[in-house]
């Protein structure tokens, strides 16, 4: 159904009564996540029907809704009053609002302005992380996956992380059909909406005093119970629960027992329900504290923090340090500790200064090293121990090279097919343009070139999978991440200009394999 709002806005919606409708039936209003559209709730609606009347509608820019012009200072309040005037134009009083993912910002800011309309809140994989600056993280790979292939790509990220459904499924096949309707620049623009809005989203959230539920899916990779169980310690008034064999789309994955505890949570007694104990209170104090943003990055960031990916940037406490890395080789000697955590003297001198005399050589060591102290401040944070024979680092470093090691070495030893796959598209957020360019040096060259090959072979292993699959247009946005850092490898061309041929792509096709040409031409 179409309901146009006063500006000419179309809104797009679905009310349906309950199949035994009294005068104490209750109505659930079906807030869906972004990329989706109001048939993502097609599996649970069955269930909820028995008991109470469902309005379920595409929001802004999804599904058959319209987009208009927008102020985007103001979205939060265009989304509240797109609900609102729905919800009024169908004389509904209060209700219950269920919401997926991004839905359930919406529904955060709907009961903000309007708390004597929401009787609960049952939020369905909330979408809030650890920092702000992981939001943003996040927001900036999902948009440069658009880069490459508009939507498809996206798309072929989130639906495999947000459902067990297999490719192929008519499940899969629904859900990648609401993606086909949102355009890149809706898309784009919520990503940077909600990424600025985490902080006043996460307030929101902590402060809202109305019966809340927060389900999570055992399997969620994007917000995994560990990471929602600490975010909804915040709230005293929120209730968590896993639903055991689902992702992100529990309502998808498993709408059955979703329904039982959402169903469950509805019928308790909230009303009567005793104040927490004081002494229980402070026992918990301290978990409780984590999700704070300043206690948080107390607890869990790391003393010293490295960038090596991304231009370099070294941060110890939070606090960057900006001069002295040009000298005395400050900067090689750090990354060479971080990839060789315990090294004896003599070692460290052959592979930095080979070609220089062994006692000069240990000079040059000494004064480097002190210069080093200095700018971490070794006096007081003791983040580099040494002594006549050894250096290495003491504190816990946060590195984004390492975590891409790590991830490779995970994803390498993986054995399920499925799991691998998960695990090689987690590592495609570290894969981007002149990622080695901290990397320059002779001695880390061999360490450079078998990480490349490594990386390769797990690209090249995901896109013959998906190629499989019949999912050319994502096997060809991974064959595109070899040549991020490796632009000479001559396969990855021809293989992207097989499966555009395939894909019915012919001329992209010839257009790859002329660049395999322009390449070999230029080096003679």
């Amino acid at each position: 159904m179409e309901y146009i709002l006063e500006n000419g806005f179309k809104l797009n919606y679905e009310y349906a009564q309950a199949k035994q409708p009294g005068p104490e039936t209750e109505t659930l209003v079906l807030i869906h996540g972004m990329g989706f559209d109001l048939r993502c709730w097609d599996r649970i609606i069955p269930y909820m029907m028995e008991d109470y009347h469902t309005l379920r509608y595409d929001f802004r820019g999804h599904g058959l809704s319209g987009t208009g012009d927008l102020d985007p200072a103001k979205l939060a309040s265009l989304y509240t009053e797109h609900l609102h005037a729905l919800v009024q134009h169908l004389e509904i009083g209060q209700f219950h609002i269920l919401s997926h993912g991004a839905g359930c910002i919406i529904g955060l800011y709907y009961s903000k302005a309007y708390p004597e309309k929401v009787r609960s809140n049952v939020l369905l994989s909330l979408p809030l992380f650890n920092s702000t600056n992981t939001a943003y993280k996040y927001a900036d790979y999902r948009k440069d996956l658009m880069k490459h292939q508009s939507m498809r790509t996206l798309a072929d990220h989130v639906i495999p992380n947000v459902t067990l459904f297999r490719q192929g499924s008519p499940e899969i096949g629904k859900l990648y059909e609401a993606f086909s309707r949102v355009t890149l620049e809706v898309y784009v623009e919520l990503l940077d909406f909600f990424a600025g809005a985490h902080s006043d989203i996460m307030d929101m959230f902590k402060q809202h005093t109305g019966p809340t539920l927060l389900l999570t899916g055992e399997r969620d990779p994007m917000y995994p119970p560990y990471l929602s169980s600490l975010i909804a310690s915040a709230n005293p008034n929120c209730r968590f629960m896993t639903i055991y064999n689902s992702s992100n789309m529990v309502f998808y994955d498993q709408p059955e027992e979703t329904y039982k505890q959402i169903k469950m949570f509805f019928a308790s007694e909230w009303s009567h329900r005793a104040p927490l104990d004081p002494l229980l209170m402070d026992l918990h104090a301290e978990f409780l504290g984590l999700v704070d943003t300043d206690q948080e990055q107390q607890v869990i960031a790391s003393r010293l923090k490295v960038v090596l990916l991304k231009p370099f940037q070294v941060f110890v406490d939070d606090s960057e340090i900006l001069s002295g890395w040009g000298r005395r080789s400050a900067k090689e000697l750090l990354i060479y500790l971080l990839l060789t955590p315990n090294v004896t003297r003599d070692q460290l001198c052959e592979d930095l200064w080979k070609d220089m005399e062994t006692v000069k050589a240990r000079n040059q060591l000494r004064v480097c090293l002190n210069h080093l102290k200095q700018l971490l401040n070794n006096d007081e944070t003791k983040l580099i121990y040494s002594s006549n024979q050894q250096i290495s680092l003491q504190a816990p470093v946060n590195c984004d090279l390492l975590t891409l090691l790590d991830l490779t070495k995970q994803a390498l030893e993986e054995t399920n097919p499925e799991q691998k796959d998960k695990r090689i598209q987690e590592i495609f957020q570290h894969i981007h343009e002149d990622m080695f360019r901290n990397l320059n040096q002779e001695w880390n060259l061999n360490f450079r070139m078998r990480l490349e090959i490594q990386l390769s072979t797990l690209v090249y292993h995901l896109a013959d999978s998906w190629a499989v699959q019949g999912n050319y247009t994502g096997a060809i946005a991974c064959l595109k991440y070899v040549l991020l850092f490796n632009p000479e490898e001559y396969d990855a061309y021809e293989r992207i200009a097989h499966l555009c041929e395939q894909n019915n792509q012919k001329h992209e096709a010839r257009k790859w394999r002329a660049k395999v040409e322009q390449l070999q031409t230029a080096k003679g």
